[in-house]
């Protein structure tokens, strides 16, 4: 899945092509734990509770799943080519849904 093209502009700009090689980071400074610190201010910020990038992840593909998607295109979506693996690992998220508001998740 190819990214929207304004975030693929953002990202090509952020490594001119004279200095394209591959032992260079495209994002310089940017770690798992600051990315994590940064998901848990911004929860914080949000009067949220603070899930990890991780947690997200599986939300985000519970969420598609309880929104009808077929395991198949999930398990495209996540780079999952085995939909047994991609049912196990990803339905054991369990969320109430009674707090959904599938139309509000899905900017519809």
């Amino acid at each position: 899945m190819a990214p929207p093209p304004v975030v693929f502009e953002a990202v090509v700009g952020l490594a001119p092509l004279k200095d394209r090689v591959p032992e260079r980071c495209v994002f310089q400074g940017f770690s798992g734990d600051r990315f994590r610190t940064a998901v848990t201010r911004a929860c914080t910020a949000a009067a949220v509770p603070a899930f990890s990038p991780h947690d997200l992840r599986h939300r985000r593909i519970r969420l598609l799943h309880l929104g009808g998607i077929p395991w198949a295109r999930i398990g495209e979506h996540v780079g999952q080519r085995n939909l047994a693996v991609t049912a196990n690992t990803y339905s054991h998220v369990l969320i109430d849904e009674a707090e959904l508001d599938y139309a509000e998740l899905v900017g519809g």
